[in-house]
């Protein structure tokens, strides 16, 4: 019996590979279908809506994870975790996937009453770029989607090309995200902004950026910094984007491999993140550094 059950268990973990590494299969409906089964699971806590749609006319899918997930509590700490960016990291969607796991496990146990959780609302997009995801290419419609964003030092008018940037940026008009998150690989690292290119690479809130990322680096042995100083520096990025338009707290997570290990380690790095942010936008968000001349590097 036990061996039949570990060559069952076996072949399940072939076959879900075997759908993630295929560019002809909709990968994009696996994840669908697991926030769905999430939804049916846990709907005292959790609510599947739609950011709007993307060029192609798809519903870009977000979970809502709180103790009243009908509808939008402005009331509530806001926080936001935004995977698949690019679509050739797949390991993105499967971390947001695990990230959501885990918040409910945390929102169904005793936590609950001894925490912030009941105060906080939480909305997870597992994957922003469907076309890229489903194709496994980096860009949608041949457009780098984490270059589409308004920056300090770009002509507004060159970016929010694409209609799910415009939708993602939409979304913080219906109400306040104290922290973010997005999640890409694989390059192993946490940063923070400034990742621009810029005389300087430091906010006004560089040294509290600095402590809350040492704790949580500790959960995963990241190297961690500003964009700049660890990942590279590019304009156009959601992760400047919304703490220089918005003051959210933000985090780009590099993944390591992607495996199961890294994303559990991972996934209690950005809960540490999390638990140890404000509640609160910063109030000292504003770029005074000087623009510098630059193209972003584009990692296939």
């Amino acid at each position: 019996m036990l061996r039949l059950l570990g060559v069952v268990i076996l072949l399940l973990l072939v076959v879900t590979a075997a759908v993630f590494a295929s560019p002809t299969t909709n990968r994009y409906d696996v994840i669908t279908t697991e926030l769905k089964g999430l939804e049916a699971a846990h709907s005292t806590i959790a609510q599947i809506f739609s950011i709007g749609k993307n060029n192609e006319g798809v519903d870009i899918l977000a979970l809502r994870v709180s103790v009243t997930p009908q509808q939008i509590d402005p009331k509530k700490v806001g926080h936001l975790l935004v995977a698949t960016h690019h679509g050739n990291e797949p390991h993105a969607a499967l971390f947001a996937i695990a990230f959501i796991r885990d918040l409910i496990k945390r929102f169904e146990s005793d936590e609950l009453w001894t925490s912030y959780l009941p105060q906080s609302e939480w909305t997870i997009i597992p994957v922003l770029n469907i076309s890229g995801y489903n194709e496994d290419v980096r860009e949608e419609y041949d457009i780098d989607p984490n270059r589409d964003y308004p920056n300090p030092c770009l002509p507004q008018e060159s970016v929010g090309k694409l209609a799910s940037v415009q939708r993602l940026m939409e979304l913080f008009d219906t109400r306040t995200f104290s922290g973010s998150i997005t999640v890409h690989g694989y390059l192993k690292s946490l940063s923070y902004p400034w990742g621009t290119f810029a005389t300087s690479d430091k906010t006004l809130d560089h040294s509290e950026y600095d402590r809350i990322f040492a704790k949580a680096a500790r959960f995963n042995g990241y190297p961690y910094g500003t964009g700049t100083s660890v990942v590279y520096s590019a304009n156009g990025c959601f992760e400047d984007w919304v703490y220089w338009r918005h003051g959210a707290w933000s985090m780009l997570i590099e993944l390591d491999s992607g495996s199961p290990s890294d994303i559990k380690k991972t996934v209690r790095a950005v809960a540490s993140y999390f638990d140890d942010l404000s509640s609160s936008p910063s109030n000292q968000h504003e770029f005074s550094a000087t623009c510098t001349e630059g193209e972003g590097i584009a990692i296939e």
